[in-house]
């Protein structure tokens, strides 16, 4: 009976050391709720990327949609926007591709950063208008960004010349008082290689002077331009227009 029982204490001391030796340490714990704490850190990160890129999808295909639908304005709030954020921006996926900068959206009645990004033009040429916020009687509004049409070049001033161009030379105009000096200019893209630049100049419309801007004309073949100019005479200043002359 004696030795039945000594064997029996003997299992029971060796289960119980084995039992004790397969519990964690204190530091293996601590290195295991590290990584516990790490794995959350990056699942809520995770979510609130996804989260934040789900809410950025919605709000452009709802600025899609209205812009779409709805030429005027998308958001109106009494609460003024705050300033605009300073965003970095990545590296463009291509030369075609066109910055959208962000911008305040209006959400469960507070504003919301919508962060920018690139994107490809609908069309070849269009510009990306920006989106912006006008007060309009203490009331906030927001009319949303969009792709402007491409600009077409302005059709020539002249018709071309016919086969055997009648020269008619302009009248020219006498007047007493001196034009004013001419106005600086800021010229427009080249419509294309057979254009070249005609400046502005002052006209009398028969009371007074006024600037006539410049424009782009197209070039004609055996003709020459002959740029407008005033030229002073003894008493009155003599206005000669421009016009073509035959080569």
């Amino acid at each position: 009976m004696k030795i039945i029982v000594g064997i029996t204490s003997v299992f029971l001391c060796v289960g119980t050391s084995a039992t004790v030796r397969a519990q964690p340490g204190p530091e293996e714990m601590r290195r295991e709720h590290r990584e516990d704490r790490r794995e959350v850190r990056e699942q809520r990160h995770e979510d609130h990327e996804q989260r934040r890129d789900i809410e950025h999808q919605r709000h452009e295909m709802e600025r899609e949609q209205f812009h779409e639908h709805h030429p005027g304005p998308m958001y109106r709030a009494r609460m003024a926007p705050p300033p605009l954020r300073r965003e970095i921006r990545p590296m463009a996926p291509s030369p075609r591709h066109v910055w959208i900068g962000g911008y305040w959206g209006w959400e469960g009645g507070r504003h919301m950063w919508i962060g920018g990004r690139w994107d490809l033009p609908p069309q070849h040429g269009q510009t990306w208008i920006e989106g912006r916020w006008v007060n309009e009687g203490g009331e906030w509004v927001f009319t949303p960004g969009y792709w402007s049409a491409p600009a077409s070049p302005p059709p020539p001033a002249y018709a071309p010349p016919s086969p055997e161009p009648v020269y008619a030379p302009p009248a020219e105009v006498s007047v007493t008082m001196a034009p004013p000096p001419p106005r600086s200019e800021v010229v427009p893209p080249q419509p294309g290689p057979g254009y070249f630049w005609i400046g502005g100049s002052w006209h009398w419309d028969g009371r007074q002077q006024v600037w006539m801007p410049g424009h782009w004309e197209a070039r004609r073949a055996g003709w020459s331009w002959e740029p407008a100019r005033w030229e002073r005479g003894p008493h009155h200043w003599r206005y000669r227009p421009g016009h073509w002359r035959a080569q």
